[in-house]
């Protein structure tokens, strides 16, 4: 089995489930707009994590190419921030709008997030995510519970699509992407 580096994880992580929780997905620490459900006498077979089709984007029309490439590509990505934050503003009556940030690791293999109450090791949890990218991706992912202790709860993904399991890879990478940045320009400031 693959060791893939913590980065920007704090003290959500557990050595004791790590490996197992994240298995050969990389981890990393994050803040969205997250909630966690118990579910009740559903078996595994039963559930199907799954995008939200509430919170897609309008789909854009492509923008005609200018004869200045880079100033193409700086309109490109205003547009899609744009979309991105009327596609927010448009989502007043989503069911995602009263989720709040939790500070969480999450990798391709599972979730670990700062939580109130109590959740039985082994029981399902329905958990409904929006991962703060541009575009907004929604899920509800499906899970087990590996762990609840001291204010956390570790969540072992059940089989799910894998289009899904690459969207929430695609976000872990972003985020490293972001903290390594982050790291360099605070080394850069302190040269």
């Amino acid at each position: 089995m693959v060791k893939w580096p913590l980065i920007g994880v704090s003290k959500l992580r557990s050595d004791k489930d790590g490996d197992a929780l994240h298995g050969e997905f990389s981890p990393v620490e994050a803040h969205a707009p997250i909630e966690v459900r118990l579910l009740t006498g559903v078996g595994e077979d039963e559930v199907h994590t799954r995008l939200s089709t509430d919170t897609q984007l309008s789909s854009v029309s492509e923008l005609p190419e200018h004869d200045d490439k880079t100033l193409s590509a700086w309109l490109k990505m205003i547009n899609a921030k744009l979309e991105a934050i009327i596609g927010l503003l448009d989502r007043e009556s989503s069911e995602f709008r009263s989720l709040n940030y939790r500070k969480m690791e999450i990798s391709g293999g599972g979730i670990r997030l700062e939580l109130n109450g109590e959740f039985p090791v082994g029981g399902i949890v329905e958990v409904r995510m929006m991962m703060p990218i541009i575009p907004p991706v929604a899920l509800y992912v499906y899970g087990r519970v590996t762990e609840c202790r001291e204010g956390a709860v570790s969540i072992k993904y059940l089989p799910m699509d894998e289009e899904i399991r690459d969207r929430i890879v695609h976000f872990v990478f972003l985020r490293q992407r972001e903290i390594f940045r982050e790291k360099r320009e605070k080394r850069r400031m302190e040269n």
